[in-house]
């Protein structure tokens, strides 16, 4: 059984690695502004590979579903039993992993995990750090001093443009 199970993930890690197959077709969806199609498509797409199950992340986030996204993200780059990213986690699962948990409302969580990308030059990661950037410059002196004596933040992080990167 497992010699039969073994070409159908060949040919899920080669659709994912390139050609036309699923992550051009997806990924062209999404560019078309249709997350939901793009997330339908991945959902037939067979067993899941790294590169399939960050695309399906990233069509959550831009679906609006911040908090099933930070799920799809958590198993690509999270330490097993830790919240702690892994280090051999691929740049652009960091830095989406570090929208979703912002676009969730854990602003905490979210700042934690894009200190640790440290993938300064990505655009996404740039983008993050603008947003953040604006929020900060938003708040009052009381609103920060709150926050960064353990309260909770006045208001969310505002994410710009479309959210994640394949």
């Amino acid at each position: 059984m497992k010699q039969s199970q073994r070409p159908r993930e060949a040919d899920a890690d080669k659709n994912a690695a390139g050609g036309p197959p699923l992550l051009e077709r997806a990924e062209a969806l999404l560019r078309a502004g249709q997350p939901k199609k793009a997330l339908d498509l991945l959902a037939r797409s067979g067993p899941p590979t790294p590169r399939l199950t960050n695309a399906t992340g990233v069509c959550l986030l831009r679906l609006g579903e911040a908090g099933r996204a930070v799920d799809v993200f958590r198993g690509l780059v999270l330490l097993p039993g830790t919240v702690c990213l892994r280090p051999d986690a691929a740049p652009e699962h960091r830095s989406n992993f570090a929208a979703a948990l912002l676009a969730a409302g854990n602003v905490a969580g979210g700042l934690r995990a894009l200190d640790e990308i440290g993938d300064e030059g990505r655009p996404a990661v740039r983008g993050l750090r603008a947003a953040v950037r604006r929020w900060r410059d938003g708040m009052s002196f009381w609103e920060r001093l709150r926050w960064r004596l353990g309260g909770s933040p006045p208001r969310p992080v505002a994410l710009d443009g479309d959210l994640g990167e394949l």
